[in-house]
């Protein structure tokens, strides 16, 4: 009984150990970064890979705040209860769903909108929807400063921090708000050492001189055009995208095209990814498996203490001798 005890005793020591390995497991789930700029559009990344149809998954992005930025459910939006300071400025693209794109725009940026948002994705299970995991994004909101001329970032300013996994989907951002019709516009999507990856112009894509590495992998939003979003989506993510990329806007003129501004993007691509909440998934799983195998570690070395004792206590010992002087019989 006593050995039961102490190991109980034991056992609940151990119960802090394992909940401040479970904190340390979540909290190094870090959200991605994303920068935005104030009174313009960014794009918040979600992506959702399992062949689930539509109409069977509930996807809600929200704050930590629990404010709804935008939800869809049952094959379409449910706006219902979106957050009214969101109203109006959000947009899936509906285009993009089938491959599992999941990001949301939001438009005209505004201080306020600097938080921590959260992706949540469900499958329909018969008369419920389960859980299927949780994509996290930081969102920076700043003041836009002018840039100086086509090819030359701002001093002092980095460029737009973008975050991908291999083989996987990235939007790189880009938008314009200068009042142009969509067909007065050329568009030029290229890297630091002047790979076209996308190129618009005359009111369509002109991929003739497109690098052949990027051939069938990247794509304009055509419906978000007209709102100024000519952000470009790469897919199939690869280790060689890494770069730094840009986004040249010019407008027709009767000689030709002038330039009206460059967006600068890097892109860092990673190993293959996980949302966070697999993430925190097998987070915890390692941390119960490590807990386990020291629970298992200690409650052996508590058994082999108590055999040793019950052992020692069976084995018939010498009696000391007494130190007392007998007395001598006469």
């Amino acid at each position: 009984m006593a050995g039961q005890e102490q190991q109980g005793h034991s056992s609940q020591k151990l119960l802090p150990l394992l909940l401040l390995l479970n904190v340390a497991a979540v909290a190094g789930n870090s959200p991605f970064p994303v920068s935005g700029y104030l009174r313009e559009q960014v794009v918040l990344p979600c992506t959702y890979k399992r062949n689930v149809p539509l109409s069977d998954l509930q996807v809600i992005w929200g704050t930590l705040k629990r404010e709804i930025v935008h939800k869809f459910v049952n094959g379409s939006d449910d706006l219902r209860e979106q957050d009214p300071r969101f109203r109006n400025r959000t947009n899936l693209f509906k285009d993009q769903l089938e491959q599992g794109n999941w990001s949301v725009l939001i438009s005209d940026l505004r201080e306020t909108d600097q938080a921590e948002y959260q992706c949540q994705i469900y499958s329909r299970m018969e008369d419920h929807f389960r859980w299927e995991g949780v994509d996290s994004v930081h969102l920076a909101v700043t003041e836009r400063a002018p840039t100086p001329g086509p090819n030359t970032p701002v001093p002092g300013e980095s460029p737009v921090p973008v975050s991908g996994f291999l083989g996987e989907q990235v939007v790189l951002p880009c938008t314009y708000k200068g009042n142009v019709p969509v067909s007065d516009l050329q568009v030029m999507w290229g890297t630091s050492r002047s790979e076209i990856i996308h190129k618009f112009m005359n009111g369509s894509d002109d991929l003739r001189e497109q690098d052949p590495r990027f051939r069938n992998r990247t794509k304009l939003f055509k419906d978000q055009l007209e709102q100024g979003n000519w952000s470009v989506l790469i897919s199939d993510l690869r280790e060689s995208d890494q770069d730094e990329y840009q986004c040249q806007i010019y407008r027709k003129v009767a000689a030709g095209f002038d330039w009206e501004q460059t967006e600068h993007v890097h892109l860092s691509v990673t190993g293959p990814g996980l949302s966070t909440g697999a993430r925190v998934g097998l987070g915890f799983a390692a941390v119960f498996i490590v807990a386990g195998f020291v629970v298992y570690i200690v409650l052996k070395r508590q058994r082999n203490c108590e055999q040793n004792y019950s052992r020692h206590q069976s084995i018939a010992w010498p009696q000391p001798r007494s130190l007392v002087p007998t007395t001598p019989e006469h």
